[in-house]
């Protein structure tokens, strides 16, 4: 920045200095051609007089007509005679009176300043200059700028964990060039009027912190979108606490996921509010691990219309699940446990387990002889109690022994 102050001022000494030496070039011209002008029409008049008495009167009238006027040049002393100091005093004297003289009668020259003192390049800035910041270069957190953005301290205050984004530049470009009372604060009043509770604004920025670079006639139009099929308040409440990322999508691929589903499953406008309700995150979810899915529970499980709706409705995690885990679980609860199509839809959350886990506990009732799964028998076990709880709820409520005893016949599997 120095360097940069310094150079700026050089370039305008340069400028002033070339202007002040054509100016003074052009007086002297003037004034040597006119007292030039002078000298040799004085020296024709008596040239004619004079010629005859003293041939070398020419040249030493014009000599000293402009040593008297101070004009003396070495490139005139045609016999290199020494000038005398006094008179080289006197024509630097007279040479710098008309130099003061240009300077300040100029126009041309207003940018000049008598006292300024240009500064050099190794000289010690004086000047405060701290309002002048210096360039942020890249960096690899968000952390560098916390000090000098008050809308990353806005953000970080109100509980948002920007850590999780930073290798996305292009966010934290946009965050760091928004003003947060301007840009940023009419999200925040947004979500509020939608029911968000001010101590969870934190949590849903930090999961969806995208929703800042949506416009907000969109946002309104959205939440219009929801009221209009019915949905109240509680509801969209809800829905937005529990998925941040739906208000990303736009109305039209809500519109064509909600039709999906009623269509495929053959639901109800209420059983469609209720689904949406209970897990918003199928939804938004994608449309081809959905279809698989839908594929794998129909097809390769076996399961009707009407039990497929139950599942859906009751445990809609399944649709979200790893395609190889679900079909492994419920090859074992179907042809292993012996359960029918129409006990695991009425109990879809053993479609849930992981199978390693549905086999040690299942083998275990086995050996105990305490394998019954049928509730209209006595000794009734439910699948949640099955796969549900820790190894010692299993053991002491389930199993009726102790854990030593569990654990030495994991150990002998």
């Amino acid at each position: 920045m120095i360097i940069k102050m310094w150079s700026t001022r050089c370039y305008a000494s340069l400028l002033s200095n070339a202007k002040q030496i054509n100016v003074i070039k052009n007086i002297f011209k003037k004034r040597f051609s006119s007292q030039g002008s002078d000298i040799v029409d004085s020296h024709k008049k008596t040239e004619n007089v004079n010629n005859s008495i003293n041939p070398n009167a020419h040249s030493s009238s014009i000599e000293s007509k402009l040593a008297e006027r101070g004009y003396v040049e070495k490139a005139w002393n045609l016999e290199n005679e020494v000038i005398p100091v006094q008179n080289l005093q006197e024509t630097q004297s007279n040479s710098s009176d008309l130099i003061q003289k240009i300077i300040t009668n100029s126009d041309d020259l207003s940018i000049y300043e008598d006292y300024i003192k240009l500064p050099k390049a190794l000289d010690v800035c004086n000047e405060d200059i701290s309002h002048i910041g210096s360039y942020q270069l890249p960096s690899f957190n968000i952390a560098k700028f916390a000090n000098s953005s008050e809308t990353i301290q806005r953000l970080i205050k109100l509980g948002v964990k920007l850590y999780k984004h930073e290798t996305d530049t292009e966010l934290m470009e946009f965050l760091l060039s928004k003003d947060f009372e301007k840009d940023l604060f009419p999200y925040i009043r947004f979500l509020h009027d939608c029911g968000v509770p001010g101590e969870y604004l934190g949590k849903f920025f930090s999961k969806n912190p995208y929703l800042f670079k949506v416009d907000m006639d969109d946002l309104h139009t959205r939440i219009r979108y929801l009221r209009f099929h019915q949905f109240d308040i509680n509801m969209i409440k809800e829905i937005i606490c529990t998925n941040p990322k739906w208000l990303n999508y736009s109305t039209k691929i809500i519109d064509t996921r909600l039709g999906y589903f009623q269509t495929t499953f053959r639901l109800s406008g209420k059983q469609v509010r209720k689904l949406t309700t209970k897990n918003s995150k199928l939804i938004t979810y994608k449309m081809s691990h959905i279809r698989e899915n839908t594929f794998v529970v129909k097809e390769l499980m076996g399961f009707n219309p009407y039990e497929m709706k139950t599942i859906l409705l009751n445990q809609p995690k399944i649709w979200m699940k790893c395609r190889k885990n679900i079909i492994s679980t419920f090859d074992y609860a179907h042809n292993e446990m012996k359960l029918s199509h129409e006990f695991i839809s009425s109990q879809p959350y053993v479609l849930l387990c992981r199978k390693r886990r549905l086999e040690q506990r299942h083998k275990f009732l086995v050996k105990l002889g305490r394998a019954q799964y049928d509730p209209t028998k006595p000794m009734y076990v439910s699948l949640i109690a099955l796969i549900g709880g820790t190894d010692d709820q299993f053991c002491q409520n389930v199993a009726k022994t102790s854990r030593e005893t569990y654990d030495l016949f994991l150990k002998s599997m």
